[in-house]
């Protein structure tokens, strides 16, 4: 269990830092939900993948608590999500905020959707 723990610790680590990076250099004054919708997306993607790997057992079960848990748990940002959403409304910025919504959920979804039957044709 400590172990896993570490890798979970670790992974997350790396995912937190590319976030923030992330926020950083994607950061605009007009849509500041940008960078989070990016890193959300691509973690959704990533994590597909690395699922599929998983389920293929090309991914070994620590691997997978490492990329998927750690580093995916770390890299997307369900809460900073939900915060930019509530400002959105906040402002009474409807349009924004559903756009903001539905792309988060379908760009994700697709995302998984992709990446998953793409990891198990490539490997």
């Amino acid at each position: 269990m400590i172990k896993q723990l570490l890798f979970v610790f670790i992974g997350g680590g790396f995912g937190c830092v590319l976030r923030f990076l992330f926020s950083i250099w994607m950061n605009t004054d007009q849509i500041k939900w940008i960078p989070t919708l990016v890193v959300n997306v691509l973690g959704c993607f990533l994590l597909g993948y690395f699922l599929s790997l998983s389920h293929k057992n090309i991914l070994d079960s620590h691997s997978y608590i490492l990329l998927g848990i750690g580093f995916c748990g770390g890299l997307t940002t369900f809460s900073t999500f939900s915060v930019d959403l509530f400002k959105l409304t906040n402002e009474s910025n409807y349009l924004g905020a559903l756009t903001y919504l539905l792309l988060t959920i379908i760009l994700g979804f697709i995302a998984v959707y992709s990446a998953y039957y793409l990891g198990k044709q490539l490997s």
